[in-house]
């Protein structure tokens, strides 16, 4: 075995993941448990992170979810959220203290049930970016290729008396809220699951969308069907 391999299987060791997986969703009413191409929403990334060989942690406040995640992968931990931190007005962030407050993990992925396309190889590869970024801050994003104006009618990323082609412009890096990885040491000091200046994981254009609408629900039901 290398010594970078060594290396690795330690980091592997000292990383753990983490769904947030709340009942009261409101855009799409139990939508983590909302059958998404024969299989509740939840189950996809959990799977994906099972497969990435990464311990996984559901923290929900919701029997049924907690009972439906456990059917369908017996050896996961679930930390029970209490309901103060499962409001509409909470906080991801308070979800992660929560779960730091009893786990001594170094270094936590932070994963999420909307982005169900997410694979494990894409999960093990933004692993290696951030270990060889010396475990600086990731966000995952797609670059986008759009225009974008202020409310006060201003372009805010192009110069359009020298409007750029699209072929030939790389575009801007949008987080697309699917993974995070973060180190236990820097959440405890900035409060923050991404301190800048982060890492930057680019994943393919498929993975812009996330679930926050029926429509979005619709059109990732749909690739997943015809496409993975």
């Amino acid at each position: 075995m290398t010594h970078l391999k060594k290396y690795m299987n330690k980091f592997y060791d000292s990383i753990e993941a983490l769904l947030p997986l709340r009942g009261g969703s409101k855009g799409i009413v139990r939508k983590n448990l909302k059958i998404f191409n024969n299989f509740p929403l939840f189950y996809w990334t959990a799977k994906a992170i099972i497969e990435s060989k990464v311990k996984l942690n559901i923290s929900s406040e919701d029997l049924e979810i907690k009972k439906s995640a456990k059917n369908f992968f017996p050896n996961i931990n679930i930390i029970d959220r209490p309901a103060v931190i499962a409001q509409d007005s909470s906080s991801t962030e308070e979800v992660i203290q929560h779960f730091l407050d009893s786990n001594d993990c170094e270094h936590v992925l932070l994963i999420q049930a909307t982005s169900p396309l997410v694979k494990s190889c894409e999960i093990n590869k933004a692993l290696q970016n951030y270990y060889d970024n010396n475990c600086r801050p990731l966000v995952s994003g797609t670059l986008q290729r759009r225009f974008i104006w202020d409310e006060k009618g201003y372009p805010k990323n192009y110069d359009p008396f020298n409007r750029p082609r699209r072929q030939e412009w790389e575009g801007d890096f949008v987080e697309n809220g699917a993974l995070y990885i973060f180190s236990r040491k820097d959440f405890l000091k900035n409060h923050s699951r991404c301190n800048p200046p982060c890492t930057l994981f680019i994943m393919d254009e498929v993975h812009h969308y996330e679930i926050d609408s029926e429509l979005d629900w619709m059109i990732l039901e749909n690739i997943m069907k015809n496409s993975f």
